[in-house]
């Protein structure tokens, strides 16, 4: 068979086939996969679409893990835009109920920076793994098809509230997002539960600020008339 014959059949798509990678740590905590992603990148950056293609079958789980990280510590102005949309994304997937993850060719193209990653990595590492010693299988009935579209609808709201440009409106519910990711790989459903009404707290503040925001234009715009004294 020719050179010509061989390339003639249809490419397949790496990104919905399992990768090396993720065959090689299939069975690890969330932990040592997200390390082993860093550590193991070629070059300075990684793409979303590596990530994603690392991960195969678990990839919604590890997916909504790592792109919340970078808003549960102090960084850099515009990171929450960057990893906030894929989560928006992600939780409407999950809440039609699809098993992989899918994103746009443009967003999968987006890379970010290793060295960056891997410093976030240094500093949640231990407490992941601090959490993930405390986990086992409790509630189980708070798992299954119903369970991944609740998480999906968790993962939407809390990517809104990321997305709003208010001070503090992105650290607790991307805190929470992560523990209820680690709760629903590891099905352990207290743990769940907690990531659930932490995220609440969160959410309930990101609704009173907007609705402190709104009086306050609102106000603005009702007296705007007088300050320009007409």
């Amino acid at each position: 068979m020719d050179s010509d014959t061989k390339t003639a059949g249809p490419k397949k798509s790496t990104y919905r086939e399992e990768s090396e990678f993720h065959r090689a740590h299939e069975h690890q905590s969330a932990s040592a996969v997200l390390r082993a992603v860093i550590d193991e990148a070629e070059g300075e950056t990684i793409s979303i679409r590596q990530i994603i293609e690392a991960f195969g079958e678990r990839a919604f789980g590890f997916v909504l893990i790592l792109f919340s990280l970078p808003n549960c510590v102090p960084n850099v102005p515009g990171i929450a835009g960057i990893v906030g949309t894929p989560v928006l994304i992600f939780g409407l997937q999950m809440m039609l109920g699809h098993k992989r993850p899918w994103l746009p060719g443009f967003i999968l193209r987006q890379t970010v920076s290793v060295a960056k990653f891997k410093r976030l990595i240094d500093i949640a590492e231990p407490k992941l793994q601090k959490l993930e010693s405390f986990c086992k299988p409790r509630l189980l009935q708070l798992f299954g098809p119903i369970g991944d579209r609740m998480v999906g609808l968790f993962a939407f709201l809390v990517a809104l509230s990321v997305l709003i440009p208010f001070p503090g409106t992105n650290f607790p519910p991307s805190i929470a997002l992560v523990i209820a990711s680690i709760a629903v790989m590891e099905e352990d459903g207290y743990l769940l539960i907690a990531g659930y009404l932490i995220g609440l707290a969160g959410l309930a503040y990101t609704v009173t600020i907007l609705g402190a925001s709104y009086h306050l234009i609102l106000a603005a715009i009702q007296n705007l008339p007088g300050w320009l004294g007409f």
